[in-house]
């Protein structure tokens, strides 16, 4: 069973997004007022014009002239023959004319579409810029999914069998067309046995592993497969790792580094580029239990008071208010909040 995590770069691009949007609709612009041009008409003429050319319409018509002839049943073996002939020709002309104006075509079809997109540079390398952003942007994975094996077993190399089957086969085609029915026959069937021998002796291709992550990614749609065994850029079982973390909801998924890993926890601690882990500015101390604190970026003996007005508690080891907690209190839905000002609860 693989794990896949759903990933969206939505609320890291929203400038970006809303950016590109504008400049695809100025592009548009220009490039419509473009198209509305007394120079782009004459380009588009020019460009039907080169389809042809006064020699081409002169061949076309001697070729409708000797194909509107009617009187094929007088006509003499010879005759025949001579005016089928004289047909394939002009059809060669106009070919060849055909193909002498493809140049031309190409030429019109450039400056047509030059004149379409003039003024539109300085947009197209932006919208470039912001397509590279927002594909290189961080994601937020938003589910977690169970899904297909990533790994499917597939035939082994089979290359060089093939290749001398190949061979053989098409030694069916250099035998000597001068050999009487009965012994071509008899020669393809003496190359049709080694092929079979060839199949039959060859020894058997073991099945191998596939890796189908990508396919069932784009399956998926929206998706990174994320291994459940990862943690810190080691697979806990000896395998390979693949991609530093295991996923999970809130994960943010960065397509640079091709790696999973939690939100940044302080502003103050950094990435490390081999375990995706968040490293303090100092390292935790050993021992009893310690908190980071921010705002003095130092490891504490408890969190961050919340308020100024709060305590410690050293019983219960956590941050008292000034006025009890209201009864109906619920922490997990946070219907009660304090107002520092008031130094009072506020039901929301």
């Amino acid at each position: 069973m693989a794990y896949y995590a759903k990933i969206s770069n939505q609320e890291f691009t929203v400038s970006e997004r809303a950016r590109l949007s504008e400049a695809r609709h100025e592009k548009n612009v220009i490039e419509n007022d473009n198209r509305m041009s007394d120079e782009y008409a004459t380009l588009k003429t020019a460009y039907y014009d080169s389809f042809t050319s006064a020699t081409l319409q002169a061949l076309q018509d001697e070729l409708a002239a000797l194909q509107s002839q009617d009187w094929f049943d007088d006509m003499t073996e010879e005759e025949m023959t001579a005016y089928t002939n004289s047909i394939t020709a002009k059809q060669a002309e106009i070919a060849a004319e055909k193909a002498a104006l493809i140049p031309g075509q190409e030429t019109a079809l450039a400056s047509l579409k030059a004149k379409e997109v003039e003024g539109t540079e300085d947009l197209v390398t932006e919208i470039e810029s912001l397509n590279t952003t927002i594909a290189n942007a961080l994601c937020r994975v938003t589910a977690m999914n169970t899904g297909a094996d990533e790994i499917k077993m597939v035939r082994g190399d089979t290359s060089e069998l093939d290749n001398q089957v190949k061979i053989l086969y098409d030694s069916i085609r250099e035998i000597d067309s001068s050999l009487s029915h009965e012994d071509w026959m008899a020669a393809e069937q003496e190359i049709k046995t080694e092929i079979q021998d060839l199949y039959d002796n060859a020894e058997p291709v073991a099945d191998v592993e596939f890796d189908d992550t990508e396919y069932w990614e784009n399956q998926y749609g929206g998706t990174k497969r994320t291994s459940y065994n990862t943690s810190g850029g080691v697979h806990q079982l000896g395998g390979t790792p693949f991609r530093k973390n295991y996923a999970g909801v809130g994960y943010i998924y960065d397509p640079v580094r091709d790696a999973f890993y939690p939100p940044q926890p302080y502003a103050s601690w950094t990435l490390d580029e081999d375990t995706c882990y968040w490293q303090p500015p100092t390292p935790r101390p050993e021992g009893m239990d310690w908190y980071w604190s921010e705002s003095v970026l130092a490891w504490t003996e408890h969190p961050d008071k919340p308020y100024p007005s709060w305590t410690w508690d050293t019983t219960n080891g956590e941050w008292n208010p000034p006025v009890d907690y209201p009864e109906n209190y619920y922490p997990e839905t946070w219907n009660w909040i304090w107002n520092e000002e008031t130094l009072t609860w506020v039901e929301k």
